[in-house]
């Protein structure tokens, strides 16, 4: 039976199947980057424009020895080819999956790409955004508590032109200072949870903010690693507040 008599009714119906990335190469070819699927039969291979229909992958590294669905586009009996899609299963899953998260239904999520803000994270191979301030109580970093690969339980918050996530248990970190150590000129080192007009307000620990004044220099936004120069504490007993100065930003 030839490749593309086997693979007829896959085709016309979509179906969708999930295989393993073996490697990704540039295919001088197809002259495009392509997954190549673990398949004994034939080469399976995912062109980088049918590799996600959501986002774009500058690298696509993150992908060899993960899991993902695809449907068959096409065969090249030739070649021995089978042209798959995982933007198309995507798509073809999304319709499924969105209305069970409408309905309010926790879902697990694997977590695909880690940025300074925020994380991607996928549900059987639908991408959405966990950010920071949904992942914990006090915008832990997810990178600080989780790698790619790893997975955490997730419902939807909000969706607009992408799914935009929430952790079901948010993380609480355990490292809480007293706030009685905090002292005028302290040079400390925080996260930048808030940008506004007229302020910064900078995560110095689990329990503790400082309004800090927006810098001159440099780009800033929800995330950055900041070092802050403390200005005023105000511990009045019914609100302990701290001011203070970003002096330069890390990352």
């Amino acid at each position: 039976m030839t490749l593309t008599k086997k693979y007829e009714n896959a085709i016309n119906n979509k179906e969708v199947f999930k295989g393993i990335v073996y490697m990704i190469y540039f295919d001088e070819e197809l002259q495009s980057d392509v997954l190549l699927l673990d398949h004994s039969e034939a080469r399976f291979v995912i062109k980088r424009d049918q590799i996600d229909s959501e986002m774009e992958w500058k690298s696509l590294i993150n992908f060899v020895g993960r899991e993902v669905q695809y449907i068959i586009l096409s065969v090249d009996e030739e070649a021995k080819t089978v042209f798959a899609s995982r933007k198309e299963a995507q798509l073809i899953t999304r319709e499924t999956i969105i209305p069970r998260l409408q309905e309010g239904e926790v879902m697990p999520a694997k977590v695909v790409n880690i940025l300074r803000y925020a994380a991607f994270v996928e549900i059987q191979g639908v991408t959405g955004l966990l950010k920071n301030k949904d992942f914990a109580e006090d915008h832990t970093s997810i990178g600080d508590v989780l790698k790619i690969g790893d997975t955490v339980n997730v419902r939807l918050k909000k969706l607009s032109s992408r799914l935009v996530f929430e952790s079901v248990e948010k993380y609480k970190n355990p490292t809480i200072f007293d706030f009685d150590l905090y002292e005028r000129n302290q040079l400390v080192f925080g996260t930048v949870v808030t940008v506004q007009p007229w302020g910064v307000f900078v995560r110095l620990a689990g329990n503790i903010d400082a309004l800090c004044s927006l810098p001159g220099t440099g780009e800033l936004e929800e995330g950055s690693r900041v070092r802050c120069r403390i200005t005023k504490v105000f511990n009045d007993g019914a609100q302990n507040r701290i001011r203070g100065k970003i002096v330069d930003i890390i990352g």
